[in-house]
C-alpha cells in the first residue's frame, strides 16, 4: 500500500516462500505454530527487500503484552518502524535485536526457549529466497549507478557551487555520500545522501572522518563551510 506521501509499497510475507525450522522441541505444538502463522501473517516487506513485522504480532513473538509491544515500537527510531494508516510495522532488524536482548536476559528457561523459535522465524522470513533476490538486484543497481551520481545530482538541482565550500564547482568534483554505502547501502543512490564538493574539502571530509550527518555537519561548524545536511 501508498499514498500520496511517496510512502513505501507493502507486501505481504503470505506471498513468500518461507522456509520455517523444526519448532523449537521445548515448547508446545500450538506455540509454535502460532509463531509461524504470526510471523507469515503479520510479516511484510517493501520493494528494497526490507522486512518487517506488525505490531499486532509482537506481544507473543516478544512474550510479553500489548503494553510492552507497544513501549517497544514506540521507542523504535522512525527508520526502524512504518506507520501506514492502521498498519504499524516494525523493522525485522529491529525485532531481532530485540529477541537477542530477551534472549540474554534472566528469564523463565521455557520463555526463553519461546523467545528462541520466534527469533528462529523470524530469521526465517528475512532469509526468505525471494526477498534475497530483490537485496541482490539492489546491489547491482547500486553498483551500476555509482559513476553517474554526480551528474544526477547536479541536474537534479542545477548545482554550480561546491556544497561545502559555496566556491565554484570544479569540473572533476567529488559525489560524497553523507552517510557510507559500507554501512547503509539503502542509501546509496539516494541525491538526499549526496553531497557534490570540490576535491580538497572532499578530502577534508575524510581526513576528518566525518562519516556520518553529526559528524560532517560539526566539521562544517568547525570550518565555516555550508551544512548540506540542513538543507
Amino acid at each position: 500500500m501508498s499514498d500520496e506521501q511517496n510512502l513505501p509499497v507493502v507486501h505481504s510475507a503470505k506471498d513468500l516462500r518461507i522456509s520455517f525450522p523444526e519448532k523449537n522441541k521445548h515448547i508446545s505444538e500450538k506455540e509454535a505454530e502460532k509463531n509461524r502463522c504470526l510471523v507469515k501473517s503479520n510479516g511484510a516487506y517493501t520493494n528494497d527487500g526490507r522486512a518487517y513485522i506488525d505490531k499486532s504480532a509482537l506481544p507473543h513473538l516478544l512474550a510479553t503484552d500489548k503494553k510492552g509491544a507497544n513501549r517497544f515500537f514506540n521507542n523504535l527510531e522512525d527508520e526502524d518502524k512504518l506507520e501506514l494508516g492502521n498498519q504499524n510495522l516494525a523493522s525485522v532488524s529491529s525485532v531481532n535485536k530485540e529477541l537477542s536482548e530477551r534472549i540474554q536476559e534472566p528469564r523463565d528457561t521455557l520463555q526463553k526457549e519461546r523467545l528462541r523459535d520466534s527469533e528462529a522465524c523470524v530469521n526465517a522470513f528475512r532469509d526468505a529466497p525471494e526477498l534475497e533476490k530483490i537485496r541482490e538486484v539492489e546491489e547491482s543497481k547500486n553498483r551500476k549507478e555509482q559513476p553517474k551520481l554526480k551528474a544526477k545530482k547536479i541536474k537534479a538541482e542545477n548545482i554550480t557551487a561546491c556544497e561545502l565550500t559555496r566556491a565554484p564547482l570544479d569540473p572533476d568534483a567529488d559525489a560524497h555520500h553523507i552517510e557510507r554505502q559500507a554501512d547503509k547501502p539503502r542509501k546509496a543512490r539516494d541525491l538526499k545522501n549526496i553531497v557534490v564538493a570540490n576535491k580538497p574539502p572532499h578530502r577534508e571530509v575524510h581526513a576528518a572522518g566525518a562519516e556520518t550527518p553529526e559528524e560532517l555537519s560539526a566539521l562544517c561548524a568547525e570550518k565555516g563551510w555550508n551544512d548540506p545536511t540542513k538543507s
